[in-house]
Order: structure tokens, then C-alpha cells, then sequence
């Protein structure tokens, strides 16, 4: 099943399973590099074709390890139903979500963990060790675990392929980028500054532009998320800034100071 959400009007989204070649694919995406990869597809630069659709049209004609130079937050799966194969993708440092249950009879992906707690043949146990660790502050980053025993992530900047044989499913995965494959060595502290900036700035921009309109941003406390918000308002973009402060009226503000409040509650 399928839930669009859709977030920007600049381009029109896909229909929710598009089919190329006699393959169906589902595919989530949100592209920051459009014109290069339009470019480098021989399309018009204006052409408005969907995220989706261009991701899937990337892979078609440039290959899986072309996904490496695709710039955006993205998930999708291809099935090919002459081979029975399902291939899964998700993007280089897994922003967009892509959970996978599987056992021996039985698999199902989602990019919202929801839609497989909904399923009756999913067992939904917890993983009992890394919630233990979580409750004694013992946090570790995880690239394939989640809070629940059988249900994993798929792997981060990998292409996982899925195959149903007689003793069940198999699953293979490959990656096709690694983090710190590209080392970069500049003369100075001064021109490593400088082009953390510019990698910075250019990042920021993207995202700008792959979102008209009112932009939403987060006041964590950091460094991170306040260089950002500097960067939002320097480009001259109208932002709505969220902070998880505590209530004014539990914590009051400084002396003189005022800010307009809209207490934010999370349906569980």
C-alpha cells in the first residue's frame, strides 16, 4: 500500500507504482542535483518530470553504481517479475528510511515503519538487548537495527536484491559508495576552512531550491542546525523555526526578551 506525500509543488509527483521495461518500481526521492542528472540524461532542463520517475530513468540508462553520483534523499525497490527478483535502494547515508521484515516465507519493505507493524504475518517482538542499552544511556548508532528484533533496516548507499528460492527468501546486498572513498588534501587550515564553507553553503542552497515557499528549520542548540538557519536567512528564505525548548512559562525567558509560542504535541 502507498500513503504520497507529497513535498513540493515545483514538480508533479509520480503515480504511486510506475512501471519501465516490464518492471514495476516504487521509489520515495527527493533529488538536490536535478539539472546535472537531467544534463547528463540529454533532457530539456526545464523538463518537469517527477523525482521518481527521473531517479528510475537514471538508474535505467546509467546503472546501479550510477547511483553514487545522485545528489538527494531517496528509497525505492524495482521488481522484475522474469527473474522473481525484488532490488532495493536507498540513498548514500540513509536519510530517507527503508525498513525490510523477512523471514522464511514472508518479506515487506516500507519507508514508514508503520505500514509493517500493520501486517499480520509481521512479528513485531521487541529487540530487548538494544532498548536495554538505550534505557542504560549506552546509545549506539546502528546501520541495520531497529527497536524491533525482526525488523532491520536495509542497508545505506547498497543495492539488495531479494529472491525467493525453496528454502525461502535470500538476500544479497553490495554497496556502491563508501564514506571517506574520496580523501581530499588541501595546503592549509585556511583552505580547509574555506571549502567547508563553500561544501556547507552549496548544501544548504540545494536544499533551498528543491523546496519553494515557507521553509521549515530546527534550533536544536548546536552548532550544526544554528550555521544552517544563518545560512536560510542570509539567502534571503522565509523560515519557520522550530527549537525544543522547554515551556516559557516552566523556564521564563530572559528579561525583555519575547518570542511568539505555539506549544507542539506528538499524537502517539
Amino acid at each position: 500500500g502507498c500513503h504520497v506525500e507529497h513535498f513540493s509543488e515545483q514538480f508533479p509527483h509520480a503515480e504511486p507504482v510506475l512501471e519501465k521495461n516490464g518492471r514495476y518500481a516504487v521509489v520515495d526521492a527527493l533529488l538536490y542535483n536535478r539539472d546535472e542528472l537531467l544534463s547528463a540524461l540529454k533532457m530539456d532542463a526545464g523538463s518537469t518530470i517527477s523525482d521518481e520517475e527521473l531517479l528510475l530513468k537514471w538508474i535505467e540508462e546509467k546503472g546501479w553504481n550510477a547511483l553514487a553520483q545522485v545528489n538527494g534523499d531517496f528509497a525505492g525497490a524495482i521488481y522484475d517479475p522474469k527473474a522473481g527478483e525484488w532490488t532495493l535502494f536507498r540513498d548514500h547515508l540513509g536519510l530517507r528510511p527503508l525498513y525490510l521484515y523477512l523471514d522464511s516465507g514472508f518479506f515487506a519493505f516500507s519507508t514508514d515503519i508503520r505500514g509493517l507493524l500493520a501486517l499480520p504475518q509481521v512479528d513485531a517482538s521487541p529487540n530487548e538487548m538494544r532498548l536495554y542499552k538505550n534505557f542504560l544511556l549506552q546509545y549506539s548508532i546502528s546501520l541495520l537495527e531497529t527497536e524491533f528484533a525482526n525488523i532491520h533496516f536495509a542497508r545505506p548507499a547498497a543495492i539488495t536484491r531479494i529472491r525467493a528460492g525453496r528454502s525461502g527468501f535470500q538476500l544479497t546486498d553490495r554497496t556502491y559508495w563508501k564514506l571517506r572513498s574520496k580523501r581530499v588534501r588541501l595546503g592549509s587550515d585556511e583552505a580547509y576552512q574555506q571549502e567547508l564553507r563553500r561544501l556547507i553553503t552549496d548544501s544548504v542552497q540545494r536544499r533551498l531550491n528543491a523546496f519553494p515557499g515557507l521553509i521549515g528549520a530546527e534550533l536544536s542548540g548546536g552548532l550544526d542546525s544554528s550555521v544552517i538557519d544563518i545560512l536560510i536567512n542570509r539567502m534571503g528564505r522565509e523560515g519557520c523555526y522550530v527549537s525544543w525548548s522547554i515551556d516559557p512559562a516552566t523556564l521564563p525567558l530572559r528579561k525583555g526578551e519575547t518570542v511568539t509560542y505555539r506549544p507542539f504535541r506528538c499524537n502517539t
